[in-house]
């Protein structure tokens, strides 16, 4: 078999869904959306086909299949929503219509998070069709929420038993130890402003239109994803900048943030974890700033929050916290770890490589033990995640599934 075909054509089989939250509608039995909740379908039917067991929460919260049942298991775990895809002109090809252009797969979705699903499927079926004895049946579980909230995690949580070991098949290689509390906010500054830009809390907006005097004042910016809002320009910034005086919700933007995106937060008095923590404005409407800040783990959580509201309400901002992620810290000095990177520089012959803190938000903190975002990306790969024309390159596609069928063997057979 060629599994490099089959992981391409399962892409693209799950490609052509816009499981964007709330696309095709909410229901009792798809409470993120219908087409999330059918892509779920498309992807269990075809783990139906190569012999696992699936399953579908209810509520299409979250789906699984999986080798065999037992108290103890191995998760991979990913994720089948998708960010909005923005500005449809940006786009080189429609982004729900999958694309092959020099060696590269083109749609939404690609890197984040549904071709790292098909590269980890197609790893257990690999390991099934070789016939490897496992010791831990592996559970591959694909999540509905983790665009908008983990709140599928959270039932996920709350239902089943945690798994003994978890790879979180949505980073970069060798794996990431670290991840920052990720807040949002509502920021209502209390203007009368007309203005709109944006497409979520996770993205840096590349766009926005302020309507004023009978005219729209348009700027434009370079979106990136709100981790590393200074490696994007926010068009909302890049206005705020230019019309200062005009209006108390720019005052608002220059006063929380200076013009190369870094935030203005005082109150982070060591210097190092100032530097380590972001805010971005992913969307604007009226005059509401739809704000995802994220704060390096060593922060006390509680104690950031009280500051940050307490600024806020100085400057006679109304905040409202519309989710909250606590991060995380994993040892790297566990057997489970070191076995695992162990995996990665055999196959790569990556000894200089290192694991790494990371700002972004994955299934990486879901559960207490043992559980790592681990791939599929290496260090020099370009993706395009979270901006027009994402895509993913095969040599990338290549080199996981190598990983990913190396590390789960070893897993079941020697952890």
């Amino acid at each position: 078999m060629n599994y490099f075909e089959e992981i391409i054509d399962l892409s693209k089989r799950l490609l052509v869904y816009e499981s964007v939250y709330g696309h095709g509608g909410f229901g009792a039995d798809a409470v993120f959306g219908k087409t999330i909740v059918d892509c779920q379908k498309e992807l269990l039917l075809y783990c139906e086909s190569i012999g696992l067991k699936t399953y579908l929460d209810p509520e299409g919260m979250y789906s699984y299949a999986e080798t065999g049942e037992g108290e103890e298991y191995i998760a991979v775990l990913t994720h089948v929503d998708v960010v909005s895809p923005g500005d449809l002109s940006q786009w080189q090809v429609p982004p729900f219509e999958p694309t092959i252009i020099e060696d590269k797969l083109i749609a939404r979705g690609t890197a984040d998070d549904k071709v790292p699903t098909a590269i980890g499927v197609m790893a257990v079926k690999k390991l099934l069709d070789d016939g490897v004895k496992m010791k831990y049946p592996i559970r591959l579980i694909f999540g509905g929420d983790e665009e908008t909230g983990f709140r599928c995690i959270a039932k996920y949580n709350k239902v089943h038993q945690a798994p003994k070991y978890t790879l979180v098949l949505d980073g970069t290689f060798p794996f990431s130890y670290s991840e920052k509390h990720l807040l949002n906010y509502e920021l209502h500054v209390g203007s009368s402003i007309k203005i709109e830009g944006g497409v979520g809390y996770n993205s840096v907006m590349d766009h926005v239109a302020w309507q004023v005097d009978g005219r729209v004042v348009e700027e434009t910016g370079k979106s990136a994803h709100a981790s590393r809002p200074t490696s994007g320009e926010n068009a909302l910034i890049k206005l705020s900048y230019m019309n200062q005086d005009a209006d108390r919700l720019f005052q608002c933007v220059n006063a929380l943030v200076d013009p190369s995106g870094h935030h203005k937060l005082t109150f982070i008095e060591d210097e190092d974890l100032s530097l380590e923590t972001t805010l971005s404005f992913g969307r604007v409407k009226d005059d509401v700033l739809y704000t995802d800040i994220r704060v390096p783990p060593e922060i006390n959580l509680s104690e950031f929050v009280l500051a940050f509201e307490k600024k806020a309400s100085v400057m006679g901002i109304q905040a409202i916290q519309t989710d909250v992620l606590k991060g995380s810290v994993t040892r790297t000095d566990s057997e489970f770890a070191q076995r695992i990177l162990k995996c990665y520089q055999t196959v790569t012959g990556d000894y200089e490589s290192q694991p790494f803190k990371t700002g972004s938000a994955t299934y990486g903190r879901s559960f207490d033990t043992n559980c790592l975002s681990f791939g599929p990306r290496m260090s020099y790969h370009i993706t395009n995640t979270h901006k027009p024309n994402e895509f993913i390159p095969f040599d990338l596609i290549e080199n996981a599934f190598e990983v990913y069928v190396n590390t789960l063997k070893t897993i079941g057979e020697e952890l």
